[in-house]
């Protein structure tokens, strides 16, 4: 990796002979085993179960909301529309339990699958899929010893839903989970890349793929084509205290002028003078080489962008990066799209490899 200076770069851009081999496109989880009778459920909210994630829960509850019920009069309505989805959303705990299980209410979008994932430290326990919008309860996983487990529940990505309860075994020990590498989350705020739209899995966008392996709690505030810096959504972005910002607005932006994206990093620096902020410009988009207009405004806001970051650090802001997009995910990585604009898992999961070594290093000042 390069000095840190104006820009952060990725390291090598060639996929690892691992990663080329990953599937394409998530599989799709079996039928929900049966949930055993014998289960103690937890009701949710519960001291035993940690939420994350999700900020406004104490205003919002029961709904698992991303954005304050507060502020829907004054937000734009598409970004409201997303903000009722759950993505980022955890629930944390800390057990003997061998077996989870969850009772869930969800509103499934019916234009991708409905997963709730849960982790064991870093490995992948189990996934479940939801379907339908009665209530339903899903074991996630079973037969794992009776040794304490630190257990992170992945809520949906793309879907509205309510967490009932969860069911551990009827003997299990309960305490709280371990505290995370630094207090205060990775704020992370854009468009559909940063949402997770091709990620058919919630614990596979790269924003949760890049906090798990860093051992960093995170907030997801990326709103599928509507990452626009209005001025209403920043001010909701700059009460969250951060270990480091991260923006990705990408194709979104639309046709703005740099204002409103340097008046968002002035914003935010005025009240977190002592935060990181990385700038990511637009990842690579299959419809760049066939569609002149297309790759004329990616190049566009790519410039914009970075001139914005550059702008603040040569006047004096050197906490302000900037991160290439074309870097954590470029050309040489298009067989892993989901659709033309939005990688699929294994390429969230690929961003999310390029993209921990920087966040690393401006959280922790080292690589």
């Amino acid at each position: 990796m390069k000095k840190l200076t104006t820009f952060l770069c990725c390291g090598a851009l060639a996929m690892s002979a691992l990663a080329a081999e990953k599937t394409a496109t998530a599989k799709i989880a079996p039928a929900p085993a049966p949930v055993p009778g014998d289960l103690r459920w937890l009701p949710f909210p519960s001291p035993w179960l940690e939420l994350r994630g999700l900020p406004w829960f104490q205003e919002n509850a029961p709904e698992l909301w991303r954005l304050p019920r507060s502020a829907k009069a004054r937000i734009p309505v598409g970004v409201w529309n997303r903000a009722v989805a759950s993505d980022g959303g955890r629930i944390r705990i800390s057990s003997t339990t061998s077996r989870l299980a969850i009772r869930v209410q969800t509103t499934p979008n019916q234009a991708k699958p409905c997963f709730i994932d849960t982790y064991i430290g870093q490995e992948l326990a189990g996934s479940a899929r939801a379907l339908g919008a009665q209530p339903t309860e899903f074991l996630l996983f079973a037969g794992k010893g009776r040794e304490r487990k630190n257990i992170t529940i992945y809520l949906p990505n793309n879907h509205a839903i309510r967490v009932l309860a969860v069911g551990v075994d009827a003997e299990a020990e309960l305490t709280p989970p371990p505290a995370f590498a630094r207090p205060a989350p990775v704020v992370c705020y854009g468009s559909s890349v940063m949402q997770g739209t091709g990620a058919a899995h919630p614990s596979k966008t790269y924003v949760a793929a890049m906090a798990r392996s860093l051992n960093l709690d995170f907030v997801n505030l990326g709103f599928g084509g509507a990452g626009k810096a209005e001025p209403a959504v920043v001010d909701l972005v700059n009460q969250l205290e951060a270990s480091c910002y991260i923006f990705d607005l990408g194709k979104s932006y639309g046709n703005q002028t740099k204002e409103p994206y340097a008046r968002m990093l002035a914003t935010i620096r005025a009240a977190h003078p002592q935060a990181p902020i990385l700038c990511v410009t637009p990842i690579y988009s299959t419809n760049e080489p066939i569609d002149a207009a297309y790759l004329e405004k990616s190049v566009r806001l790519r410039n914009l962008m970075r001139e914005a970051a550059v702008e603040r650090r040569e006047a004096g802001d050197k906490l302000t990066f900037v991160v290439e997009g074309l870097e954590l995910f470029g050309e040489a990585d298009q067989k892993l799209f989901r659709d033309p604009q939005h990688p699929n898992d294994a390429g969230n999961e690929l961003m999310a490899e390029r993209l921990a070594p920087i966040v690393r290093q401006v959280v922790w000042g080292k690589q």
